[in-house]
Order: structure tokens, then C-alpha cells, then sequence
């Protein structure tokens, strides 16, 4: 791995500061050591994802830093405020979130591309308001809530059958493995949910935003 070229790729670098990189990095022995020295700071990497994601979009940004997470081998199934730079975790990253007027941040948790949302507050409770926010935020991802533990991820449901009206706003389609829920209105989507959510295999709520729309996805009895 050429450590200097991707220092300065990784932007906490420029190309001026060649010389002073390949001198730094030959006093380093080993490549945690190395990869922690290069790694570029939560304000540039934040500052930078920002950018993309105003100039290209949400899944170039979300690509941007699922590749640098996985250079940096700076994945967490347990992330937090604190995490960052720790002994013990010395190039964890995150990205940090403005949801509903408080801090949050989302990390990797693996290389396959599944995140974690969390808040700055350990005790702030995960809500459907928040699922929500976030699809919109992303909605290349399923954003998926289980007992107070929010996560983004790609995911390919498979095709579902002709659409049928449960009211003027919402339509319920199924497949073998799923019922989705098609909704304009949140609260609406909310209630038919509610309405069909027990029948399924578990209260985890799943959502997905596609042009000004919500799904939500019930998996079936039976399915894991």
C-alpha cells in the first residue's frame, strides 16, 4: 500500500506535504500506525461528504465514505461521540447528523455497507419521526428501527404484485416475502401499518423514500 498517495487522496494531505509524509511514515513501524497518522480529520471528512452530497448526491457521498471506512478499517457495531480517536479506535469516523433539531452521527458497522444512526445522547430514544427524517436524508438506503437501534443498509425487496388501495393516500402490494406499505402521508402509512404489523414476524419497521413516497415493509409470518 502506498501510504503518501493515499494520504493525500484521502484529503487530510496535500501534494506539498510529500516529502514530510514518506519521511513521517518511515519513522512508523506498523500499519495501524500508519493508517492513524494519514487518516484525515472528522472535519474533513465531514466537510467533504457535505459537498457531495450537495453537488452529486446522497449515494456518492454515502459511497465516498463507506470506501474510506473500509481503507480505514474504521468500522463499529457500537459507535458513539466518544469513539472518535480513542486509543482503541483510533481511526473511527462518523458522520455527523442534524435530525429534528439534535446531534447524530452514522457510521459503518461493516464493509457490505450497513450503518448505524446514532445520537450524541445516549439516552435519546430512537422514534418513527426519525425513520422518516433519515429516508428522505437517504433514500438509497432501507432505513430499518428494532428495539431502539436505527440502521441504513441497501436492500432489493424483489418485485410485488399489482398495488390495491387501502384508502385515498396508501396502497398495500405483496410478494412472497413481504407487504409493502405505499404511502403520501406518513401518519396514514402509521396506521396501516399498525393495521397489518401483527401478522408479521417482528415490530421491526422498515422504510424506504422514492420520489415524495414512503414504503414501509412488513416481513411475513414464517420468514427470517
Amino acid at each position: 500500500m502506498d501510504y503518501v498517495e493515499l494520504a493525500i487522496k484521502s484529503g487530510g494531505f496535500m501534494a506539498m506535504d510529500r516529502v514530510l509524509l514518506t519521511n513521517r511514515l518511515a519513522a512508523l513501524e506498523t500499519e495501524q500506525e500508519k493508517l492513524t497518522y494519514i487518516c484525515p480529520p472528522a472535519s474533513v471528512i465531514n466537510a467533504y461528504f457535505a459537498e457531495l452530497y450537495q453537488k452529486q448526491g446522497p449515494e456518492v457521498a454515502t459511497d465516498y465514505f463507506l470506501e474510506l471506512s473500509t481503507t480505514f478499517k474504521s468500522f463499529s457495531a457500537t459507535p458513539s461521540f466518544d469513539l472518535e480517536g480513542a486509543s482503541h479506535a483510533p481511526t473511527f469516523r462518523f458522520i455527523r447528523l442534524n435530525l429534528s433539531g439534535k446531534s447524530f452521527g452514522f457510521a459503518y458497522e461493516n464493509a457490505d455497507g450497513q450503518a448505524i444512526v446514532f445520537s450524541e445522547n445516549p439516552d435519546e430514544a430512537m422514534t418513527d419521526e426519525l425513520l422518516f427524517e433519515i429516508a428522505q436524508l437517504f433514500p438509497q438506503y432501507v432505513i430499518c428501527l428494532e428495539q431502539d437501534r436505527l440502521t441504513m443498509a441497501a436492500h432489493d425487496f424483489g418485485k410485488f404484485d399489482e398495488a390495491i388501495a387501502l384508502d385515498e393516500l396508501t396502497t398495500k402490494s405483496e410478494n412472497e416475502s413481504y407487504i409493502k406499505i405505499t404511502t403520501l402521508n406518513i401518519a396514514d402509512g402509521l396506521a396501516q401499518y399498525d393495521k397489518l404489523v401483527n401478522h408479521s414476524i417482528s415490530q421491526r419497521k422498515m422504510v424506504q423514500f422514492s420520489h415524495r413516497t414512503f414504503s414501509l415493509y412488513i416481513q411475513k409470518v414464517g420468514l427470517k
